[in-house]
This record gives C-alpha cells, structure tokens and sequence, in this order.
C-alpha cells in the first residue's frame, strides 16, 4: 500500500469511527430537564468533541494498523476475499 493510500483509508475510517463515538456519552438539555427559549431539547450540553476527536483519532489509527497487518502478512488477501484463490 502506498501513502495515499493509507490517508485514504484513515481518513475514510476516521469519519466512520467519529460518527460511531459522536453520539456516545451525551447529556442532552432534555435529559437534564432544563428548558432554555429557542434552543431544542436535544442539543448536548457539553459535546466533549475534543476528547471524542483523540479518541476516533486513536481507535482509527489501531483499526488501520490492524488492517495494515492483515495484508502485509497476506493474512487475508483480495484473491481470498473474492473467492478466486
């Protein structure tokens, strides 16, 4: 695999580990029971996207490493995969 490569599948991955970890661990204003005038229920209170960004960072990053194993000890190959070996 190429470099290119390898951004394009982290930052493939990262995108669908942030929108997995996203919604984890949120206290919305509903669930606290405060009721503020122009703002829906719903929203969260304290997002903690920075703590959740190092996170999908970090699991993104173990998820391609393990990927990167796979192939390049021919693990599990495209010819497996598909059936044709």
């Amino acid at each position: 695999m190429n470099y290119f490569t390898l951004f394009g599948i982290f930052f493939i991955l990262w995108w669908i580990v942030f929108f997995i970890v996203l919604p984890l661990n949120i206290t919305t204003h509903m669930d606290k029971g405060i009721d503020v005038e122009g703002i829906h229920g719903s929203v969260p209170i304290n997002p903690n996207l920075l703590f959740k960004i190092i996170v999908t960072t970090f699991v993104t990053f173990i998820i391609l490493l393990i990927l990167v194993v796979i192939f390049y000890f021919n693990i599990l190959t495209i010819d497996g995969i598909l059936g044709i070996n």
